[in-house]
């Protein structure tokens, strides 16, 4: 049945194909070059994308995280079957990206025995830092990818 207008079909994931290469891709990478941007885009925001694997139909957030000049990372969406930016869990889908960019510049991302030095947090701060692994997220990537909000580890 052919559409009207502006409204098209959306593309449906798919089993994945055995010489697709999503399957070995890690939770995150820096594109290498520009062969994503054939893709069929399921979503577009100001610095992010919602696109589709044409092999495999599985679906990866393109980000701009840091310079406008460099090029995007790829992540996998959490959760997995997203089809809207706002659906995205965008702390969890950033996740591992936060974890490798603090861990380029602290080493290992390891806990000691001192607190946190923010007021009111209890979680350990990490070697090498005065804060604890939730506050560096939130200092170097914005207070909407940390995991702030959980009463278990505040004082009350």
């Amino acid at each position: 049945m052919p559409l009207s207008g502006s409204l098209q079909f959306m593309p449906v994931p798919r089993q994945a194909k055995p010489d697709c290469p999503c399957a070995e891709r890690p939770d995150w990478f820096r594109l290498e070059d520009d062969s994503f941007m054939r893709w069929p885009v399921l979503e577009a925001a100001e610095w992010e994308e919602l696109r589709q694997c044409p092999e495999c139909g599985a679906s990866w957030v393109a980000v701009w995280p840091e310079e406008i000049e460099a090029p995007p990372i790829l992540c996998r969406p959490h959760p997995a079957d997203v089809r809207r930016l706002k659906d995205l869990d965008r702390a969890a889908t950033m996740r591992a990206y936060c974890l490798a960019k603090l861990a380029e510049h602290l080493g290992d991302l390891k806990e000691g025995k001192q607190p946190c030095r923010k007021v009111r947090c209890e979680r350990r701060r990490l070697h090498g830092s005065n804060y604890c692994l939730e506050h560096l997220i939130a200092e170097h990537f914005g207070r909407e990818l940390a995991r702030l909000g959980s009463g278990a580890s505040k004082r009350e």
